[in-house]
């Protein structure tokens, strides 16, 4: 099943856990703040999105199951 990936930025120290572990899905957010954004989550497989959350030491990276309809739009669960 797909997953719908969401940074949940006020709960982001800004380790880069998920950029360490996944570089080609997020990278470093332009600003002050540096903070992780997505890149291409569709790079990485649906496994190393979950580890990736499951190592955000804030649990910051949010992961939602999308269904997709019978027309093909995604339906966020």
């Amino acid at each position: 099943m797909a997953v719908r990936v969401i940074i949940d930025r006020r709960r982001c120290i800004g380790a880069g856990t998920c950029i360490v572990l996944a570089p080609s899905a997020f990278h470093w957010r332009q600003g002050a703040f540096q903070k992780p954004e997505l890149a291409d989550v569709t790079t990485v497989d649906d496994d190393v999105l979950r580890e990736v959350a499951a190592a955000c030491p804030t649990q910051a990276i949010v992961l939602e199951a999308v269904v997709e309809s019978a027309e093909g739009a995604d339906l966020g669960v």
